[in-house]
């Protein structure tokens, strides 16, 4: 009976493939162009990430503020009650709106997390400018080195007594 229903609809190995090719193909194709870029343009992608969804979201976000701010500011208990429950109902918006915002970045994402990977497989060090969180990190991990304006993160390091690389 199992077989039967494989050779129907395939196996869950199958259908995972079909459902996830589209997405793959997609980041691959962002892959292909990130190769070119440098290693900061590829690091500043992920603040390019942050402000899609933040001009996406800053509609909605602006509601909650006003939201919360009259609900906080109600005297009268009904309008209170409404306002908050106004107020949830436009969050579950938001976490829908954040979502679909989510999943249409994600393969240019997933691009950016595996070209980082292949830099750092294929070279022991990387240099990028210095940023604050650059600074932040280096003055707690060994791994970072700051000279002047420019960071250099290196692929291995020890934890726990270990190598890791």
């Amino acid at each position: 009976m199992f077989k039967i229903f494989t050779k129907l609809f395939g196996s869950k190995y199958e259908r995972d493939v079909k459902n996830y090719s589209p997405n793959v193909e997609i980041t691959n194709d962002f892959v292909a162009q990130f190769e070119a870029l440098s290693n900061d343009e590829l690091r500043r992608k992920t603040l390019e990430f942050r402000e899609r969804i933040a001009e996406q979201l800053k509609d909605i976000d602006s509601e909650i503020e006003t939201l919360k701010i009259d609900a906080e500011e109600a005297t009268d208990f009904t309008v209170k009650e409404e306002l908050y429950k106004e107020l949830d109902e436009t969050l579950k918006e938001r976490d829908r709106s954040l979502e679909d915002i989510l999943l249409i970045i994600q393969p240019e994402a997933f691009a950016v997390v595996k070209e980082t990977c292949r830099r750092f497989f294929n070279h022991p060090e990387l240099s990028v400018k210095a940023t604050d969180h650059d600074r932040d990190l280096a003055a707690k991990k060994n791994y970072i080195i700051i000279d002047g304006d420019k960071a250099t993160w290196k692929n291995e390091w020890m934890a726990a007594g270990g190598h890791i690389k």
